[in-house]
């Protein structure tokens, strides 16, 4: 036999115990005030081009994601020597924080939150990327296999 109820069912809970309608709720990380739980992960998407700005391409890229909780960047190269590929964004000169700052008030307009991934390449780096004559890493070891350059 089964009965018909107007009250709606909780959704059953998931593996961790927690209401899976939470993903869509405000949640405080720290100092970060999150609309939602939903987090976007870094994706490197080598649009930067040759000198590093972040332009139109990334700018439309992260304020169609805005509506996510907290978006993480992409990792960009906080030095020369630690540019890992090309069209990789970095922030080192002023023109690349300029691009940047275009990047954070087009999802801040559309009201949401960004944080960059600050990534330095390390002995991954290729001075035909960098465009430096050295190589800067925690290690001298090589690393074995191949780097695709400019």
């Amino acid at each position: 036999m089964s009965t018909r109820t107007d009250t709606p069912q909780a959704p059953a809970d998931d593996a961790s115990g927690t209401d899976p309608r939470q993903l869509f709720t405000p949640v405080v990380l720290g100092d970060l005030h999150l609309r939602n739980r939903v987090v976007m992960a870094p994706l490197t998407r080598t649009r930067a081009g040759e000198d590093g700005v972040p332009g139109d391409l990334l700018v439309e890229h992260y304020a169609q994601r805005a509506s996510a909780g907290l978006i993480i960047t992409e990792g960009t190269y906080p030095t020369r020597e630690g540019r890992g590929y090309p069209g990789q964004p970095g922030i080192v000169t002023d023109e690349q924080a300029a691009g940047w700052r275009r990047v954070a008030d087009a999802v801040h307009a559309r009201g949401g939150l960004l944080v960059m991934q600050v990534m330095h390449a390390g002995r991954v780096a290729h001075p035909a990327t960098t465009g430096t004559d050295r190589v800067v890493a925690p290690s001298a070891v090589v690393l074995e296999g191949e780097a695709h350059t400019p």
